[in-house]
């Protein structure tokens, strides 16, 4: 299931030829996600690659991401950003390890510190240049942590996955645990207020890798927004089911114990981790019901209401 342009490791190294001629080498297949396919090659002895999709505002907020790297945050620097192939192409650095969810047990348990770590240097980003909550790459249009939550229930036209609504309603299982979810969800939001910073926001979809018990990259910054950091933490809980190599380890135990030695204060983190995991829950009822999933949906939601109490 994908909406990544269809083209293949013959198509990518004729097009790269074109562009950069015989400096060019070693073309690869590297994987997609459900927006881009990525391809890996060398140009002269730089390790690169180049990602193929059609929506352009997500290589944007990759770029703008690079320009947060530090020794503390590995992102990748992305160099160009083009046309080609009848879509939209970014040529980055590469970056290697393996993906979080793809981790041994005892590899997950090793590499936590890092992954609580690298989250505290990217929500420490300075944010001050820029106003609003929601998407990175949708311009960030809420004035409240609060109203971006609620905005979870909206279905507006030309968004990328309008329609969402619709379908679901005449899903299986319609709309009545969405109902639930976001009535709770909300009843939480408006007992605090959301603190804003960078969220990465799609950690697990092979999109953050490491080895030796380091991070060594975060890349693929389609679904990032300005919110609630604790939000990033939500992941690793309502999806475990999924991955059990992090359903071995209290996710949440970790967190609360990183932030105690290293002396912060986290206001309201009960009500603002439950509320994070009901919307990134009801998120996915919208995009799971826009791609005609509905077993992943009805799971999801099954999920989600777990965080109802």
């Amino acid at each position: 299931m994908s909406s990544a342009p269809n083209v293949s490791v013959g198509d990518v190294a004729t097009f790269l030829g074109e562009r950069f001629g015989e400096a060019t080498t070693a073309v690869e297949y590297v994987g997609e996600g459900y927006w881009s396919r990525c391809f890996g090659f060398m140009l002269d002895s730089d390790d690169l690659v180049i990602r193929i999709g059609d929506q352009v505002g997500d290589f944007r907020v990759d770029e703008y991401a690079g320009r947060l790297a530090a020794p503390t945050l590995p992102i990748p620097d992305v160099r160009e950003i083009g046309q080609a192939l009848g879509s939209w192409y970014a040529i980055s650095e590469r970056k290697h390890g393996t993906a979080w969810e793809q981790l041994t047990t005892e590899e997950w348990a090793q590499t936590l510190p890092s992954i609580l770590s690298t989250l505290d240097a990217l929500h420490a980003a300075d944010v001050s240049e820029s106003s609003g909550f929601g998407l990175l790459e949708g311009g960030s249009p809420f004035g409240s942590w609060r109203d971006y939550l609620a905005s979870v229930g909206d279905d507006p036209p030309g968004r990328r996955i309008s329609g969402w609504l619709p379908r679901l309603m005449e899903s299986p299982g319609g709309d009545r645990g969405f109902r639930a979810g976001y009535k709770r969800m909300m009843e939480l939001a408006d007992a605090f207020e959301g603190p804003r910073s960078i969220v990465h926001n799609d950690l697990l979809n092979r999109n953050a890798l490491a080895a030796g018990g380091q991070v060594t990259a975060l890349f693929d910054w389609g679904c990032a927004i300005y919110g609630d950091f604790v939000y990033e933490l939500a992941a690793f809980i309502l999806w475990n089911p999924w991955h059990p190599v992090i359903a071995g380890c209290d996710v949440r135990a970790a967190a609360e114990a990183h932030f105690e030695s290293v002396g912060l204060v986290v206001a309201d983190f009960d009500a603002r981790l439950q509320c994070s995991l009901i919307h990134l829950g009801l998120a996915h009822f919208a995009f799971n019901a826009y791609v005609g999933d509905f077993e992943t949906l009805r799971l999801t939601e099954q999920r989600t209401l777990e965080f109802l109490d």
